[in-house]
């Protein structure tokens, strides 16, 4: 095989590939402004008093008889998906276009829960949590470790110390 075919064969690759990782992160993406949009939906729609006991149920149930060959509509998803919402909503009040720009929409929805699930009401520290994520490219099980050892906090008291002792 001539060397110049055989290096375009591997530009040729490597472009696929790279696109095929383009398409997954906009797939994401635009997950995440679903389930986004779908929190908000519950929330505004007082969905859980308006629909009644079983609400999560009977609408994960009915989305996935709408939509049967989409997979992450399940119970657990959608009442994250409220949670999502609710962890996040009030960014698009304070300055709505960070909601659009910010980087909450660039990691996966599996990262999301975990923090969801250590951050619940504290925005700012979830915040941290994902612009950490993207900055080092954390695995999940690597986020959940810092997650669990309270990087948050650490970082919080090292940046208040170090603010304490330049103020001297």
């Amino acid at each position: 095989m001539d060397g110049d075919y055989a290096n375009w064969i591997k530009d040729l690759s490597l472009r696929f590939r790279q696109s095929q990782i383009k398409a997954a992160i906009k797939v994401n993406s635009e997950m995440l402004r679903f389930y986004f949009s779908l929190g908000a939906d519950i929330v505004n729609k007082k969905a859980e008093s308006r629909w009644g006991d079983g609400f999560f149920k009977n609408l994960s149930r009915d989305l996935q008889n709408a939509l049967p060959d989409v997979k992450g509509l399940s119970e657990t998803n959608i009442k994250y998906a409220k949670y999502f919402y609710l962890l996040y909503n009030h960014i698009d009040i304070i300055c709505p276009q960070v909601v659009d720009e910010f980087d909450i929409f660039k990691i996966p929805w599996s990262h999301h829960r975990l923090i969801i699930d250590k951050c619940k009401n504290n925005t700012d520290k979830a915040l941290f949590y994902v612009r950490k994520t993207i900055e080092n490219n954390w695995s999940r099980h690597v986020l959940l470790n810092f997650l669990d050892t309270d990087l948050y906090e650490r970082y919080a008291f090292l940046q208040h110390s170090f603010a304490l002792l330049c103020c001297r």
